[in-house]
């Protein structure tokens, strides 16, 4: 029990550190890097955002990720998707072509549903079955402390090494994480998993669930999917654009980057405190809290411009938008148990390509034409109120092993 225990905690922190490297890196920091890229390469608002658009590549590479960390466990996985994210950072000082960049970015969104996107929920998912709420959130709280250090510290690098230096150092950050995920993450058996056949080719622990066939024939699967679909416009449509949202209405860049800093501090709140309460709600409701509370703060920031009134968006959106990454596994975890998680999950994220494509140019092209990021926000935050009605009606499918908490009394 104590090696157990060791390992477990060994691996949730390992998952942070992961968790805090590739969403600081890949989503707080972009924001902080969109006005020198524009200033020192030429690029538009519109082409330097478009970037963001390469978050498409996650949903396309989710199928196949998945599949494989379900065949063959998460640490080859995990550990080829952090060597990916190192070789998508490394090259960038002596990039000069606009293509160069979007090559590059395909290459670092690739690579993140390996590294975090659907690996840790399946991981933290196993080792954690008791109270899988709690871990999932603090565990996914790395996220809001890649925020809290790396909106602050990429300004503190391009200030001080130019946007190229950054770019590099962060490159070596992820090198130095790859040891620590091939000596540490490891799966193991779910109590009342099936033993093997004989004779049958050794894979990655057996654990029991909704098979891909099942689900893609429940009317969960496409609540869940559609749902899932529009949330994930906090990703590419509203979290890169903090920062230059703020610096269009005047706000400082060393504001702004405060600002996100704190939008990241309050998400570790909502990460935890929403993540224990799927263990005594049903995690679909939990989800829909969560983008009302988004919604609820993307109006305050619309309506408070460059007024300080603009300090009381950044808690009430960090909140909601900090609980959706750890939501997210759990409410998938919750309708269709783990047996085949990775592969459902794909699907899943599969099914939101179009928002991730199509949502980063919106945003752009809308700051464009009107030279504001408020009609882009509020439509988004209509979107997040369909969301938060789709989901409510994902019940758990029958064959899930991870049942549905009762309501508390």
């Amino acid at each position: 029990m104590t090696v157990r225990l060791d390992r477990s905690w060994a691996i949730a922190i390992v998952m942070f550190l992961s968790f805090t490297l590739t969403v600081g890196v890949t989503q707080y920091a972009f924001g902080v890097f969109v006005t020198d890229l524009e200033d020192d390469l030429g690029w538009s608002r519109t082409e330097v955002t478009a970037a963001v658009s390469f978050f498409a590549m996650a949903s396309i590479a989710a199928p196949p990720v998945g599949a494989l960390l379900d065949r063959y466990g998460a640490r080859p996985v995990m550990a080829a998707s952090v060597a990916a994210l190192a070789i998508s950072l490394l090259p960038r000082p002596w990039m000069t072509e606009l293509w160069q960049f979007y090559a590059l970015n395909a290459i670092q969104y690739a690579a993140m549903p390996g590294a975090v996107l659907i690996t840790v929920g399946r991981v933290v998912g196993m080792w954690f079955e008791e109270n899988r709420g709690r871990a999932m959130g603090l565990t996914a709280t790395g996220a809001n402390v890649g925020g809290i250090i790396f909106s602050s510290l990429t300004a503190l690098l391009i200030s001080s090494l130019g946007w190229q230096g950054a770019y590099f150092v962060y490159g070596l950050l992820f090198l130095a994480l790859l040891p620590a995920v091939l000596l540490v993450i490891r799966e193991r058996e779910s109590p009342g998993a099936p033993a093997a056949a004989a004779g049958e080719r050794p894979g990655p622990p057996s654990v029991p669930g909704t098979t891909v066939a099942e689900a893609v024939r429940s009317r969960s699967f496409y609540l869940l999917a559609g749902s899932l679909l529009l949330a994930q416009l906090a990703y590419g449509g509203v979290l890169p654009q903090i920062v230059p949202h703020l610096e269009s209405v005047g706000v400082s860049k060393a504001e702004a980057a405060a600002a996100l800093s704190v939008f990241a501090l309050c998400g570790m709140g909502g990460k935890v405190a929403f993540g224990t309460a799927t263990e005594r709600y049903p995690s679909r409701y939990i989800v829909g809290v969560s983008l009302g509370c988004q919604v609820v703060g993307l109006w305050i920031l619309v309506a408070a411009g460059s007024s300080s009134a603009f300090w009381l968006a950044v808690p009430v959106i960090g909140v909601g938008f900090g609980a959706l990454g750890a939501l997210i596994p759990l409410v998938t975890q919750e309708t269709f148990g783990l047996r085949s998680f990775g592969a459902i999950t794909g699907l899943v994220s599969f099914s939101a390509l179009g928002t991730r494509l199509l949502g980063p140019l919106f945003v752009g092209a809308s700051f464009d034409a009107t030279g504001s990021y408020g009609f882009a926000f509020t439509a988004i935050s209509f979107a997040f109120i369909a969301a938060a009605l789709a989901v409510a009606f994902a019940r758990p499918h029958r064959r899930a092993t991870v049942a549905e908490p009762a309501p508390a009394g």
